[in-house]
């Protein structure tokens, strides 16, 4: 029998508490779909660890980050993460948006300099997860890194993309990607824009590492603004909890059921960039998704072209 997998859950402050909640009733419910089950560790972190126990990361926290196969984050700007980043081995950024019904983008970059190599590999074995396509944004060092890696990839098509065409295909056509290699000199800049809060389009980041727990968390919704409302979005969150599976639990039927299901919700709930009132409450916004998971699974009987 395999050994089940553990996500250690540090939650902030904030609307923290409240997304990951979200966040671990849609893991639960895709994961009894999906036949698979995962333990699941909390620790103190950030604000509350500082109050609680002196450290914003205490030992505990570092040894239960350690130990576990994936580690989610709800509180992206707590600055006690910064601390937890320190004791990972991570080396590229996986921003995954999507937006309307289906389309979804993936951007890549290496974090350190020393990992693009490793970095442009990974991008080649996401790039084979999904359509064979992947397009190449940077400069000439950042170009012959992807060329000599494609040798080993030969089936995956490449298209090398200035930064300067790149930045308005990210704004307004990112349909047109799929999976993007960008040097990190350009990465910022470009999935900012892509990853913009905008109706239907919604962000969400992994940082793999090349030993141990990767690291997943939502794009920053504000803080403390709209804690405990029962109305911050929760949309980010969940398509975090996505790339765990995907990237952190190897769960790619299950990721992609819950990621379709986020889409599909957003699509049919009008809302503002930023909350869900008075449209839905948080946890009213996560049943829809819940309740979506029929026809976002790909094992679905029906599906809404057919009905």
């Amino acid at each position: 029998m395999s050994r089940r997998k553990t996500i250690a859950c540090l939650t902030g402050s904030g609307t923290a508490p409240e997304l990951m909640a979200e966040a671990l009733h849609a893991l639960e419910a895709v994961g009894r779909l999906h036949g698979f089950a995962f333990d699941q560790v909390h620790a103190p972190f950030g604000g509350v660890a500082l109050a609680r126990l002196g450290q914003a990361v205490p030992a505990s926290t570092r040894d239960a980050v350690l130990g576990a196969d994936a580690v989610l984050v709800a509180g992206a700007e707590e600055p006690a993460l910064d601390d937890v980043m320190a004791e990972l081995d991570l080396r590229a950024k996986v921003t995954r948006v999507r937006f309307g019904q289906h389309d979804d983008v993936v951007f890549v970059t290496a974090v350190k300099e020393a990992a693009a190599e490793w970095t442009v590999e990974r991008a080649f074995g996401l790039a084979e997860s999904r359509t064979m396509r992947l397009a190449c944004v940077g400069d000439a060092a950042w170009r012959e890194l992807v060329e000599v890696a494609a040798a080993a990839h030969e089936h995956v098509r490449i298209e090398h993309v200035s930064p300067r065409d790149a930045m308005p295909f990210a704004a307004f056509d990112p349909a047109r990607f799929d999976v993007v290699a960008v040097a990190p000199a350009w990465a910022e800049g470009i999935v900012e824009i892509a990853a913009a809060a905008a109706a239907h389009r919604v962000a969400a980041h992994a940082l793999l590492a090349g030993h141990g727990p990767s690291l997943f968390v939502p794009s920053p919704d504000g803080g403390f603004a709209l804690a405990g409302q029962g109305i911050v979005n929760p949309s980010s969150m969940l398509l975090a909890a996505a790339l765990v599976l995907e990237l952190g639990l190897g769960q790619p039927a299950a990721a992609a059921t819950l990621a379709g299901a986020v889409s599909a919700a957003l699509v049919d709930s009008p809302r503002t960039a930023s909350l869900l009132h008075p449209v839905a409450t948080t946890r009213e916004f996560t049943h829809r998704v819940l309740a979506g998971f029929q026809l976002s699974n790909r094992n679905a009987e029906f599906w809404p072209e057919t009905v």
